[in-house]
This record gives C-alpha cells, sequence and structure tokens, in this order.
C-alpha cells in the first residue's frame, strides 16, 4: 500500500547550497523517522515559498544521488502570513495501513501549519 507523509523545512538563504542542505536534510529525516529504504519511495512532491529561486529540490535529489524517484516541484500560492523560506514535501512511500506514519518538520516550519 501507499502511503503519504508530510514534511516541511526552513531554509537559512535563498541558495543553492541552503536550499541543497535543507532538501537533503528534510528528505532523509522523514525516511529516518519513518524506517523508510530508498526502494519504499515511490514519488515525492515539493513544494516551495515563492522567494526560493536558487534551486529546486528534483535537481538537488538529482546531483546528489539521494535517490532515484519520481520527483516534481511546484511553487507555493502566496498567502497573507505565509512563512517564508520554506520547502514542504509530500512523500509517497510503501508501508501496510496499520504502520504508523510521522511528518516531519525541521527548522520552524511546523509554525508553518496549524
Amino acid at each position: 500500500m501507499t502511503r503519504a507523509i508530510r514534511g516541511g523545512v526552513r531554509v537559512d538563504a535563498n541558495t543553492r547550497e541552503a536550499i541543497a542542505s535543507a532538501t537533503i536534510a528534510l528528505v532523509g529525516a522523514v525516511m529516518e523517522r519513518n524506517g523508510l529504504r530508498p526502494d519504499d519511495i515511490e514519488a515525492l512532491i515539493f513544494t516551495m515559498t515563492a522567494d526560493l529561486t536558487a534551486d529546486i529540490p528534483p535537481l538537488v535529489i538529482a546531483e546528489q544521488g539521494v535517490l532515484d524517484a519520481p520527483c516534481l516541484c511546484m511553487a507555493e500560492p502566496r498567502w497573507d502570513g505565509e512563512m517564508p523560506y520554506v520547502i514542504r514535501v509530500l512523500v509517497f512511500a510503501r508501508r501496510d495501513r496499520d504502520e504508523p506514519v510521522e511528518h516531519v518538520y525541521l527548522a520552524g516550519a511546523s509554525a508553518a501549519r496549524p
């Protein structure tokens, strides 16, 4: 069965290095906290706030060889009260229905969600 796991991370700056570091940390934390192996990942959907323009997570994943899974990236809609410099991910992973999932928010990103 495929399950969806959410995650988010605040990025320190709009640089390739900061976006890469945050992306790798986020994906790694989702995998570690949920006991996932690379083969468990079916696909990843990333969103980014509009102020992040120096790189995109799917390129980081491909260039760094983090995972061999399909990735998609979209811009977050602008809204009043949005938190700046945030990458979010929705990871589709093979998990049994009765296995719990842990959604992962790093570097203050949890404040972006109620």
